[in-house]
């Protein structure tokens, strides 16, 4: 697996964990449930890309095409 990736997704956690943070001592905790959900948004959608790409190799390893 790429580093690049793993880093990434923990870039993506680690940047939405300071903003719910901020958000919510300023009594923001509605926008800091959204930006959290755009947190998982964004790393799902990783997530399902890299799933694409391993099932496009395992199609092409056994030949399923």
């Amino acid at each position: 697996m790429e580093i690049d990736v793993l880093l990434r997704i923990a870039g993506v956690g680690l940047l939405i964990a300071v903003i719910c943070q901020i958000l919510t001592k300023a009594g923001r905790e509605d926008i800091a449930t959204l930006a959290a959900v755009a947190g998982i948004i964004l790393v799902l959608v990783t997530v399902i890309d890299l799933f694409g790409q391993l099932l496009q190799r395992v199609q092409a390893i056994f030949s399923l095409a």
